[in-house]
């Protein structure tokens, strides 16, 4: 077929393979129906030529040959017999190597805005990315996270957009390395809603292992030999911060509290109990007597610990370089050629001597002088 012949391009058959056995079968059938045909016919004229009464008796009924479709059965002659169509090429190896962009879908499916001037302000991504941004990292709290971001956030006002919708757009610039990793390896479309990516950020990020860590620390908790009452009470409500899903009841938080501190801690707590009896009060008052105390503690108690840390510190990096600086010059002392001889470099220790005569022969408990001076004599 010459190139002004040719009509249009054939359209893409994905599955050419099959199609190229249905063809051979179609030839095979039709082949078979020609030979049957073939046969029949040569049949024909041999009856013709060779009996003359059958061919009168055909004259006025000539030998009808059978149908095309019933002696093909199911498989008809195709309609364009004779005509060659070559085979298809199938896609390339680009197409299945080379990304294309009807696969790239975002994670997030943002739900509509009614608003026709939203607009995210470049100075609120500036803002979320210079001061909270959040890795993965495994010293790093999600908790912590969500709160910052909700706090900074919380002014970000636009009208007629609703505040979940700014947050759902702003959120994904608050995370970086393997946060934003895993944010981007999420299922295409699968967060819908800001309440829908917290929970997914929050599960990842502050597993089951985090509270029960946490839930130990209450537990355990003690208050240290140095640590003020106001110092341990925030130390330990920030567990309760860190952990709000931790189960306690309010007279379990108080009461292990209580039992966590020391003797003079626990006095100070009786002595605003009547008769000194904790247990004459209900949790919640409870609870506020220590938070009163503790913020009561800022004025006599407040950073008792850290500051005798820090003191010992100081008298130990002091009283470590006076050692040291002694023992570099003794050892200067030492490399002296005449560093041993007695008034000229380091001082002779004394000499015991009889306080009796002052003679350093001897000791006074040995001084002949002393005996004869004692004897009475005859």
């Amino acid at each position: 077929m010459t190139r002004s012949q040719s009509g249009g391009l054939l359209p893409l058959n994905p599955e050419i393979d099959r199609t190229c056995r249905q063809l051979r079968r179609q030839q095979r059938a039709r082949l078979a129906t020609e030979e049957r045909i073939d046969g029949h016919l040569s049949s024909d004229s041999e009856e013709e030529h060779g009996m003359d009464g059958d061919y009168n008796q055909h004259q006025g009924n000539p030998q009808q040959v059978p149908p095309v479709n019933q002696v093909l059965g199911n498989n008809p002659i195709p309609q364009d017999h004779g005509v060659h169509h070559p085979p298809q090429p199938g896609p390339t190896l680009e197409y299945y190597y080379t990304p294309r962009i009807a696969d790239i879908r975002p994670v997030i499916l943002y739900p509509p805005i009614p608003a026709n001037n939203f607009e995210i302000k470049p100075c609120w991504i500036q803002l979320i990315t210079s001061s909270i941004q959040f890795h993965g990292l495994k010293d790093e709290e999600a908790r912590v996270h969500l709160s910052r971001f909700l706090q900074l956030t919380n002014g970000f006002k636009l009208n007629g957009v609703p505040d979940d919708a700014i947050r759902l757009h702003l959120f994904p610039h608050s995370l970086a390395g393997n946060a934003k990793r895993w944010l981007e390896t999420q299922p295409p479309l699968s967060i819908t809603s800001w309440d829908d990516l917290a929970d997914k950020f929050v599960h990842r990020y502050y597993p089951a292992s985090k509270t029960t860590e946490i839930q130990r620390e209450i537990t355990h908790f003690r208050q240290e030999p140095d640590e003020s009452l106001r110092d341990a009470w925030e130390r330990y409500m920030g567990y309760f911060w860190q952990c709000p899903h931790h189960g306690f009841s309010d007279a379990f938080t108080v009461g292990n509290f209580y039992s966590a501190l020391s003797p003079d801690s626990q006095r100070v707590i009786e002595s605003l109990c009547p008769g000194g009896d904790i247990l004459t009060k209900t949790p919640p008052e409870l609870n506020q007597m220590i938070s009163t105390l503790a913020a009561r503690d800022h004025s006599w108690g407040q950073g008792s610990r850290g500051r005798q840390s820090r003191d010992r510190g100081v008298h130990a990096m002091e009283t470590r370089s006076g050692l040291e600086q002694q023992v570099a010059e003794l050892v200067q002392t030492l490399k002296q050629p005449n560093s041993l001889i007695p008034g000229r470099g380091l001082a002779t220790p004394p000499v015991a001597q009889c306080q009796w005569c002052e003679s350093s022969s001897h000791l006074v408990e040995d001084c002949q002088a002393m005996r004869e001076s004692t004897t009475p004599q005859e």
